[in-house]
């Protein structure tokens, strides 16, 4: 059996992706005029994904797919690509697609009356997009946000959100997102009665939208002049806007657009008393909303032919239309009941959670000062009480030289032993906050160098003739990190080594290794054969003034140090110990990237 040739990668492989991404791109900028023709394209593009195995591909298809399903009114398409899309760029981890697809289902359900829904997902759609920076996608989601406010009668709140959305684009120079933004501006300063205003954002909208070419926009836009026109009882006029936006409308597949066109033009046939013409508008109004499942569209369309029915006196007719306007308004106004209840619970958990983020912000600030200020205190206390102490250790000397009864100098030890103890929690305060506010330098570290030097400088410590140092430092090693920090470091790991030595045994010894681990890190390990550290401690082993032995001289500051020290280069320190068989410590550096290079001979 002979193996399978696998097929090398099509030259062309990255061209057909291209031209992939291309045709996604006509189709959507070309959904302001046809929205038929880009489902067609994206459609193929689908197909070219799929045999190319393009993944991110798939999951663009399958955004746009969902909301040009969505502009023509197939909510039920439109929510299964979108939910599709979500999945896939979930899988990718791509936050901008997530976003998408999230608002694509986030305006579904709030045309669909589940506003609680919507809001939620339009929420954590407008998150991303804060994350991603993503400002005309912010601009967009806002604009919906505002629409559900104003659903729920929040007016104020809608106008507010309307306001920041048109600010938000314009400062962008989105001219699509200021103008979709001061459509439903114009209509919400029309129930206000505002109409210098209403007339400002409409003309404004219809300008830009002109600008752009956004034809499905420009409807919109048409349609919400025509509104104005009918509240000024300005008939012909509005009546010319309507008939443009329905035009429009059905040229590029707006279902909803036409829907909502249809139920205006009934009003207005109704307002100059053309009863017929009225009844078609209605009834066209309401084949759309069956089409698309807008009951909104339908009620208002029967409620209108319920009066008309009852003005020609046809009361069979009349209770026929006013059962379904009943019907569909019941339905409707149930559905936007249950769903505002749990949108405003979620309006509230959003804001719940907004304000315990904030109020945790301005926590965390306070811990911060109070820090800071901590640490000037320690540090301008620790440096006032240097001088006194530096006295009384010199009357030490002294009173050894001058006094030599022999239990006034025991009196006198007990005193240096405690001045002296005083004296090193002092040091060790300054060295604290000498690590805390230390501005790092980097220099190329020599190992060699700090590691005799400290093990030098202990040599009055008890018991260090006995101990048995061994140093293995790696050759041709080229560390860049701050010398200061790294010397207290491991002067500290060697310190406590010292100190914690077992006195009772021929071998005491501290080990000393430094090296590189990997192409990002470093590894310093010190270990001895110490009393070690009883497992119920070590957890504690690095909090401020903890001391594991009362018998041994120190502050209880030096892990604490240590620990500061190592965060302070970004590293990492563990332990391992067992009682009386000793301590091993390992501190983990990341190197700084420069010298990594260095290292690596980039």
């Amino acid at each position: 059996m002979q193996p399978k040739i696998q097929k090398e990668p099509s030259l062309d492989h990255e061209a057909q992706i291209k031209s992939v991404d291309s045709t996604l791109k006509y189709a959507m900028d070309s959904r302001v005029s046809n929205v038929k023709n880009s489902i067609d394209l994206t459609l193929q593009a689908q197909v070219k994904s799929e045999a190319l195995g393009y993944e991110l591909g798939l999951a663009r298809c399958s955004c746009q797919l969902g909301l040009f399903y969505m502009i023509m009114g197939d909510h039920l398409a439109g929510l299964e690509h979108s939910e599709e899309a979500l999945t896939a760029y979930r899988k990718l981890n791509d936050k901008q697609g997530m976003a998408d697809a999230l608002y694509n289902i986030g305006s579904i359900e709030y045309k669909s009356t589940q506003y609680h829904k919507g809001l939620e997902h339009l929420y954590e759609c407008l998150r991303l997009q804060k994350e991603t920076e993503d400002f005309i996608g912010q601009s967009k989601t806002l604009k919906a946000i505002g629409f559900i406010y104003e659903a729920f009668g929040e007016l104020d709140k809608a106008l507010e959100t309307y306001v920041k959305c048109r600010e938000l684009s314009h400062l962008n120079n989105d001219k699509n997102g200021e103008s979709n933004a001061c459509n439903p501006l114009s209509g919400l300063y029309l129930k206000k009665g505002d109409y210098k205003n209403a007339l400002e954002s409409i003309n404004t909208s219809i300008s830009l939208k002109k600008e752009t070419g956004d034809r499905r926009g420009l409807a919109f836009s048409w349609y919400g002049k025509g509104k104005i026109h009918l509240h000024l009882n300005e008939y012909k006029e509005a009546e010319e806007f309507f008939q443009t936006s329905l035009k429009v409308h059905s040229e590029v597949g707006e279902k909803m657009g036409c829907g909502m066109a249809l139920t205006k033009l009934g009003q207005v046939s109704l307002a100059t008393n053309h009863y017929d013409e009225a009844k078609k508008y209605f009834h066209d109004a309401i084949e759309v909303g069956e089409q698309i499942d807008n009951k909104q569209i339908m009620y208002k369309a029967y409620f209108e032919l319920f009066n008309i029915a009852m003005n020609e006196n046809d009361q069979a007719e009349a209770l026929a239309y006013h059962i379904k306007y009943h019907d569909y308004k019941e339905q409707v106004i149930n559905s936007e009941t249950k769903s505002k209840i749990k949108s405003l619970e979620s309006m509230w958990k959003m804001e719940s959670l907004e304000s315990e983020a904030r109020i945790q912000r301005e926590n965390n600030l306070v811990v911060e000062k109070k820090n800071e200020e901590l640490d000037k205190f320690s540090s301008r206390v620790s440096h006032d009480l240097r001088g006194p102490i530096s006295s009384l250790m010199g009357l030490y000397d002294v009173v050894k030289s001058e006094i030599h009864d022999e239990q006034a100098l025991k009196y006198f030890d007990l005193y240096h032993h405690r001045i002296t103890r005083i004296n090193q929690t002092i040091i060790d305060l300054l060295e604290l906050s000498k690590v805390r506010d230390w501005q790092l330098s980097k220099t190329i570290i020599d190992f060699d160098e700090i590691v005799s030097d400290c093990i030098e400088s202990f040599n009055y410590l008890p018991g260090f003739g006995k101990i048995e140092f061994s140093i293995d430092i790696e050759k041709n090693m080229k560390i860049q990190s701050d010398r200061s920090l790294m010397n207290t470091i491991i002067q500290n790991l060697i310190e406590n080594s010292i100190k914690y030595s077992r006195q009772d045994i021929d071998d005491p010894f501290v080990n000393i290794k430094v090296m590189q681990t990997a192409e990002d890190y470093m590894c310093i390990v010190v270990e001895d054969n110490g009393i070690g550290i009883d497992p119920r401690y070590q957890e504690k082993v690095f909090d401020m003034f903890y001391r594991a032995n009362d018998d041994v001289q120190g502050s209880g500051l030096g892990m604490f140090i240590l620990k500061s020290a190592v965060e302070k280069l970004e590293g990492e320190v563990s332990l391992v110990s067992e009682l009386n068989k000793g301590t091993k410590f390992v501190i983990l550096l990341p190197i700084i990237e420069n010298m990594k290079k260095e290292y690596l001979g980039i």
